[in-house]
């Protein structure tokens, strides 16, 4: 009998069991595979730090003093190991494919010889790269990003005089230098290739690096310790590396918060579902008490019912989490390895708690089984009697004309179905919008004050011309000079500044570290934002970010001492700054400092502003042609420059997840209009009838119904509005705030996009769900009024 029932019922209810079906498969595929990603993610950074084997510290150097800062390490008692990784460092020009130049990239490459490798490098399996085959050689980091190269395919590679055929290999995974922050790609080659290129004096002579990897007898210590290391290009600890990688948190948290939301509309569904399913049978289960069945076997028949189409559909949504799962960690774990070894296990338990809870919804429903007794076969579930007003709305006074103040009638009359309505469709509507703003945000201007710079009209953010710097090889002044009289001579005339960065030592209570200090001959240190006291007004005044302020335990008002070319002097802290320039560890000296150039170690663009400052239109026409008087990509506006710096590649993935999360959106709206148009349907079957013998044309009541929705999706779309600027910030503020800005940042809204095309694609959704789902009323007639 049990089995004949349920195969009549599932019959019955096609469409709604088949829904019903479908959101258990998208609970069960979001809960195990946001789960597992959870955990990849979370220990995701340990474990693959663990497995590349990373230091506790890391010092690079450019400039051939390796031998020397050996020496300094051997004389430190708090360091218990190193290893020293030998490498060539290269520019984006000396990188070419057929005459042309194959990539672009801001910073400085490197070249590493696989034989010499202290770290665990991985191939695109994430299998750990032991050797590399003579003539052949893998890229890691930014270097593949945007170019047009299959493996197999030659290449060339120039150092000195020395220029060399190879054939690209595939993708390498660098732990150390891999994150889109540092780019700072490296290119592993055999052992014969690279003497190929020491052979070269000119090479042994100006393009020798050296990575050390530094361990520790105390960890909290060692940065201080290792603070005074000479002429270091890089001298931080691993929290500065792990923070790097926080581009790629972001999108992995983006991925689990869009989960998250989806995991809770989905049970929000189910249980409206099963309650409005078994709230709807009062006739079947009275007419099943009549006949003799007791509440347990009534409850045991609903719950064999949903267990079976949980079961079902978990075993579906299992399958698919794998797939979906690894799909959705695929822009993570493009350049990470990131694994967990219980990933089935994770799986097939929230697969099993999906089924679980579905049932604890299911028992709790079912509960009102027991109050009910056969005469509810008679009454429907109605007694007939009602003690308040159904609704707020009076006919009489209302203007909407009899279908508008049938639908808004029925919304105020139902608030807790259709709210039920209104809080998913404004949870699909703000996941959208926090992650429009936050890809807006990421490329926007606004972004521009936490990276220390001063609006201008161009940058120029060229490899070659800053490494040129660094090297020591020409000064930041004579690139100046001749940036400014290309611009001359080619009827651009214009004033060219930089936002220099060096790294002094900075002592204050027994305490020190080696932040980024910025520094600009041509702006004055008053024309930057600050967020709590004074610019610095003199030479001997400085601003620090509250993060090096902790670690010196210093406050303003305070002095530090700050050692610049061997000389140490007493500075005065009058200011503190958010900066994301170095994740945060940042400084700003007075425009009167004396710097020289040899203590410039990076350049963070040239900035150029024109005479005539022409308008928009005309600053892009002079972007192109600057690209081609200095032979480079790497020419912005301020939207460009600060993409940039946060790195193109994290906006283009975010953007991606947004269009995924716009499309699962529109189809679970329209599965809910569906479902719920459905059973409004079949709850007001009688009610209709009634409505078509009055004399209501068809068209009218499916015009009802469908401005219901379109009334519910309005609401929705109103509250994401007004909710969307303070969820964002409540969301993605705190990811901001590791990356150096702690007091949050000013978002990028874009109106247009944001407050009406995807209220628009809502509302379009809902809509066309409603209403062809309501077409199905015409086989309704006036004669199935018998059914009341």
């Amino acid at each position: 009998m049990y089995l004949r029932i349920l195969k009549k019922d599932l019959k019955r209810k096609k469409t709604m069991n088949v829904i019903l079906l479908l959101f258990i498969i998208l609970a069960t595929m979001f809960a195990a595979s946001s789960v597992s990603n959870i955990v990849s993610v979370i220990g995701g950074l340990d474990y693959y730090f663990e497995k590349a084997d990373l230091s506790d510290h890391f010092v690079i150097t450019l400039n051939g003093n390796s031998d020397d800062i050996e020496e300094h390490l051997k004389n430190i008692s708090n360091v218990r190991d190193y290893r020293r990784e030998d490498q060539l460092f290269f520019n984006d020009i000396n990188l070419t494919k057929n005459g042309k130049k194959l990539a672009d990239f801001p910073n400085t490459g490197l070249i590493l010889d696989i034989g010499n490798a202290k770290l665990n490098y991985f191939d695109k399996e994430n299998e750990i790269l032991k050797k590399v085959p003579e003539g052949y050689a893998y890229f890691t980091g930014s270097l593949t990003s945007g170019i047009e190269i299959a493996p197999d395919e030659e290449f060339q590679l120039k150092l000195g005089d020395t220029e060399l055929t190879l054939k690209y290999k595939g993708f390498a995974k660098d732990a150390f230098l891999g994150s889109e922050m540092f780019s700072n790609p490296r290119i592993i080659i055999n052992n014969a290739d690279y003497e190929k290129y020491l052979a070269d004096e000119s090479v042994s002579a100006n393009n020798k690096s050296s990575v050390f990897y530094i361990n520790g007898y105390d960890k909290k210590t060692l940065e201080s310790d290792l603070s005074d290391i000479p002429e270091a290009q890089f001298n931080k600890g691993i929290n500065i590396v792990r923070t790097s990688y926080i581009m790629n948190s972001i999108v992995a948290g983006l991925l689990l918060i869009v989960s998250i939301c989806l995991i809770l509309i989905s049970f929000v569904v189910l249980r409206f579902t099963i309650s409005f399913t078994i709230n709807e049978e009062f006739r079947e289960i009275g007419v099943m008490k009549a006949l003799g069945l007791k509440n347990s076997s009534v409850r045991g028949l609903y719950l064999v019912k949903y267990l079976g189409i949980s079961v079902i559909g978990a075993v579906i949504g299992l399958a698919l989490s794998f797939p979906f799962g690894n799909a959705l960690m695929r822009s993570v774990s493009s350049n990470m390895v990131l694994g967990s070894d219980n990933t089935v296990l994770l799986n097939f338990l929230c697969s099993a708690i999906v089924v679980l809870v579905i049932m604890f919804f299911c028992w709790k429903c079912t509960s009102r089984i027991r109050k009910l007794s056969p005469i509810d076969a008679v009454r429907s579930g109605q007694t007939g009697e009602r003690f308040k007003k159904k609704g707020l709305m009076h006919l009489g006074r209302s203007k909407l004309g009899a279908t508008g103040f049938l639908a808004f009638n029925d919304v105020f009359s139902s608030p807790k179905q259709f709210g039920v309505m209104t809080v998913i469709f404004t949870v699909c509507l703000l996941l959208i919008m926090s992650l429009a703003n936050t890809a807006n945000t990421l490329a926007s201007e606004k972004l521009l004050p936490l990276f220390c710079t001063q609006k201008s009209d161009v940058y120029i953010t060229d490899s070659n011309m800053i490494s040129k710097v660094m090297t020591g090889e020409t000064t930041y002044e004579e690139i100046k000079r001749d940036i400014e009289q290309k611009l001359a001579d080619n009827g651009m005339p214009g004033k060219v500044t930089s936002e220099t960065l060096i790294f002094p030592t900075i002592e204050a209570n027994g305490r020190k570290v080696s932040p980024a200090f910025s520094f600009n001959r041509d702006s004055k240190a008053s024309e930057y934002v600050y967020s709590v006291g004074y610019a610095p007004k003199y030479a001997n005044e400085i601003a620090l970010t509250e993060q090096v302020a902790e670690k010196l335990g210093t406050d303003i008002g305070d002095t530090v001492k700050i050692t610049i070319d061997g000389k140490t002097d007493d500075y005065m802290v009058t200011a503190f700054f958010q900066s994301m320039i170095q994740l945060g560890e940042s400084g700003r000296f007075h425009e009167s400092v004396d710097i020289p150039d040899k203590l410039i170690k990076q350049v963070m663009g040239y900035q150029i502003d024109f005479d005539d400052s022409p308008d928009k239109a005309e600053i892009n026409k002079r972007i192109s042609r600057i690209k081609n008087i200095f032979d480079t990509k790497y020419v912005d506006d301020t939207d460009g420059f600060v993409m940039s710096c946060i790195g193109a590649n994290i906006k283009d993935t975010i953007n991606g997840i947004k269009l995924m999360v716009i499309l699962i959106t529109a189809i679970i709206i329209i599965m809910i209009s569906i479902l719920m148009e459905r059973s409004f349907i079949t709850k007001e079957k009688g009610e209709i009838a009634l409505m078509k013998a009055m004399g209501f044309r068809t068209g009218s009541v499916i015009a009802q119904h469908s401005l219901r929705f379109a009334i519910v999706a309005a609401v929705a779309s109103l509250l994401s509005a007004a909710l969307s600027t303070p969820v964002t910030r409540l969301c993605i503020n705190p990811i901001f705030s590791i990356m150096g800005a702690l007091n949050g940042v000013d978002y990028n809204i874009r109106p247009v996009e944001v407050y009406v095309i995807y209220p628009v694609i809502v509302f379009a959704a809902t809509v066309a769900g409603a209403f062809f789902t309501a077409l199905c009323m015409k086989r309704i007639k006036a004669s199935d009024t018998s059914d009341i």
